[in-house]
């Protein structure tokens, strides 16, 4: 506690925090652990790579008080001040982590340890809201973007109560004027941080009150799976360049129609062993490119006309997370639009673990609590979607996936192995079971209907087999030429008669 004032100079059932289980670390633990700076108890402030943000958490615990009080005078009764605000509430802090791992942490070491890591934070906050400069963050390679990252790991939270303590105990002139209570003025904080204004702007109906949420991680949960459950696509009429994509359609059909006639003459002499029956089960969903080729077309979950752009780290999610639909006579699937960089596979992954916590806390308290399975099904569904390069060139060309560094084969195997890697984790948290039993259940229901009906199959399997380039081209060039021949033929015949 000495070192703390040494600084200055002259409602709703809380989620347990703990670590994630090793089943699930074993093969992705980079992705739970904090790169620039550690929150809370469970990592260690020894590691050479988070020694910086330690000194940086003091300079912002000054700054944060300096906003309030300009004179350093003062510092140390605010500084005073948090530490008996945090102490009040030490033991319900204490309970919201497995208690094994406090067993070594003091009070007074864990008392200064929630007011320097909720000042940091806070102190963050409301420099990205205000745009503040910050130039001992920026003067760390990535500082910035790793924090965006550390912030929301499920390993290292701290719980949003202090969080709201601390922010009520501050004076902050440039929020005066807004009227907001702290809990509100918090949580809008954070969802611009998050997400930016479009995160900032949710209406309050859409998230719980700040007394029902356990820790940033739980807020941006409940942000990011919010919009899913009130979107719609789009009418086709108000889209972008509907009128080009109905006749690109128009087109895409009648070129089709010479190839329909191939498929009689050709699924006979098919091989068994390549048809689709000899690779997938009745229970298996077809991928992304034989989707395609039984006539769904992909698009990418668009936000309203009006939404504001998502930006943060929210903003590698699309701008309507999770939101998946099968419309237009099912035959448009409807998907969001990730984009695949170094932030997306810790979001996930600690989105999913934040899940099983919370599962885990219900399964534990009550038998009627229906456990979120939102994030773990969607990376489950997109593993079965992405299971080789060609399905990621599908996706990647419908824009639902989005790469950085390219589009060659090469890039594309990257991204199935990236769902792959997704996928196996949902599995090692039960994905497979909740997948069926989530929002997406009735729609894979209705993707294994269509791989059962004989005429896709027929379709899909003469395509996969006779019409891959570099024969594709061939091959309906003479379709083409054929189909317009005997049209020729048959208007001339009739004409002489």
């Amino acid at each position: 506690m000495d070192e703390l004032l040494a600084a200055a100079p002259g409602h709703g059932e809380q989620s347990p925090l703990s670590r994630v289980p090793v089943h699930l670390r074993d093969n992705n633990a980079n992705d739970y652990t904090p790169g620039f700076v550690a929150i809370g108890p469970l990592h260690s402030r020894g590691d050479r790579r988070l020694r910086p943000a330690e000194r940086l958490k003091v300079a912002y615990l000054n700054g944060l008080i300096s906003r309030g009080h300009p004179d350093p005078a003062h510092h140390l009764t605010v500084i005073q001040d948090y530490v008996r605000i945090v102490a009040a509430r030490e033991q319900e802090a204490r309970a919201m982590y497995v208690s094994e791992e406090l067993a070594d942490i003091g009070a007074e070491d864990f008392i200064q340890m929630m007011v320097l890591d909720g000042c940091f934070i806070i102190e963050h906050l409301v420099n990205v809201a205000t745009g503040r400069e910050e130039p001992s963050l920026h003067a760390t390679p990535f500082g910035p973007a790793q924090l965006s990252v550390d912030l929301v790991l499920a390993e290292n939270q701290i719980p949003f109560f202090v969080l709201v303590d601390l922010i009520a105990a501050s004076r902050l002139p440039e929020f005066e004027a807004t009227g907001y209570p702290p809990p509100v003025l918090l949580v809008k904080l954070v969802l611009f941080y998050l997400a930016g204004e479009k995160g900032r702007d949710m209406s309050d109906d859409a998230l719980p009150a700040a007394d029902g949420i356990s820790h940033i991680l739980h807020l941006l949960y409940e942000m990011v799976t919010a919009a899913r459950t009130r979107w719609e696509p789009p009418p086709r009429a108000i889209q972008d360049g509907a009128v080009m994509e109905m006749a690109q359609e128009a087109a895409r059909l009648l070129r089709r129609i010479p190839l329909l006639l191939f498929v009689p003459l050709l699924y006979p002499i098919l091989p068994e062993d390549k048809k689709w029956s000899a690779s997938y089960g009745k229970e298996d969903v077809p991928s992304a490119s034989d989707l395609k080729r039984m006539g769904v077309q992909f698009k990418k979950a668009r936000g309203g006309s009006g939404s504001k752009p998502v930006v943060g780290i929210a903003s590698v999610l699309g701008p309507v997370p999770f939101a998946v639909k099968l419309t237009q006579h099912e035959d448009r699937l409807h998907l969001p639009q990730l984009r695949l960089e170094f932030r997306t596979a810790p979001l996930l992954l600690n989105l999913m673990a934040f899940e099983q916590s919370s599962s885990s806390s219900s399964a534990a308290t009550t038998t009627t609590t229906v456990a979120p399975t939102i994030v773990s099904a969607y990376a489950s569904f997109m593993a079965k979607m992405l299971q080789s390069a060609e399905d990621a060139g599908v996706l990647s060309a419908a824009e639902v996936v989005q790469q950085q560094g390219g589009a060659g084969n090469e890039s594309k195997e990257e991204v199935a192995r990236f769902f792959r890697r997704m996928g196996a984790a949902s599995e090692a948290a039960g994905g497979e079971l909740l997948l069926e039993k989530s929002y997406l259940g009735r729609l894979l229901e209705k993707l294994r209907e269509r791989s059962r009906h004989p005429l896709y199959v027929m379709w899909a399997d003469v395509q996969r087999n006779y019409f891959t380039l570099p024969w594709a081209v061939v091959v309906e060039f003479v379709a083409v030429v054929s189909f317009v021949s005997s049209m020729v033929q048959t208007y001339t015949s009739v004409r002489y008669h």
